[in-house]
């Protein structure tokens, strides 16, 4: 899944745990995907093209399913220390662990059990077909916009980021090249990404939670 629609599954999350602060919520689904960031510089982790074809070959430092449990316990424990209310700690842990539970479904059989261990290896694979890709991203999206009650504007946020990802989504053969040659760039890329969904799902999430404060004050 791309950076937009993780980064709308905060919504789920804050609507879910509305006392928690909306930016972490978005720093917490897209955690593990800050490790992949990090690792793919430091080449702990890697991805290839192959056939016309990215593939995202290693990376279970970040996205195995043992290390999605651990960095979701851990988060929890700093975020309790952090805050001292369990709510906050839980929708935080919850948020991390959101990310790979989701990509289980979009990324090809590269979502191990643990680190050491290249079987079992999951994925639906449906990063494989863009155009469902891209309208079961799309949809999912607009679900989280619905279940938040979100403004317009966070609607079109959504849809927009989500049509600018389709060119990515369909590249294929000799687009991929430089990405094939500068190994930085992709990592850069999903950064670039991740940091701009943030900005703007954080302003007009705000804008809405404040619109709905002043229709239905607390009594």
């Amino acid at each position: 899944m791309y950076a937009i629609d993780h980064a709308a599954t905060a919504l789920l999350v804050k609507k879910k745990f509305p006392a928690s602060p909306m930016f972490p919520l978005l720093v917490s689904v897209q955690l593990v995907e800050l490790f992949w960031v990090l690792f793919n510089y430091t080449g702990l982790e890697y991805f290839s093209v192959a056939n016309g074809r990215l593939h995202l070959d290693f990376l279970p430092w970040s996205h195995s399913i043992c290390s999605a449990l651990v960095l979701a316990a851990l988060s929890y424990i700093i975020l309790y220390r952090s805050y001292k209310k369990h709510d906050i700690a839980l929708a935080f842990a919850i948020g991390v662990l959101s990310h790979v539970a989701i990509d289980l479904v979009f990324h090809e059989h590269d979502i191990r059990l643990t680190p050491f261990t290249e079987k079992p290896a999951w994925g639906l694979g449906i990063i494989d077909h863009p155009l469902l890709d891209f309208t079961v991203e799309l949809l999912y999206g607009i679900c989280c916009w619905w279940y938040f009650k979100g403004s317009k504007k966070l609607l079109i946020t959504i849809v927009i980021f989500n049509v600018l990802d389709l060119p990515i989504m369909l590249a294929s053969g000799d687009s991929l090249n430089p990405i094939d040659r500068h190994h930085y760039l992709l990592p850069s890329f999903i950064l670039f990404q991740i940091l701009v969904t943030w900005y703007f799902i954080w302003q007009f999430s705000a804008a809405a939670h404040v619109h709905q404060h002043r229709k239905h004050p607390p009594k």
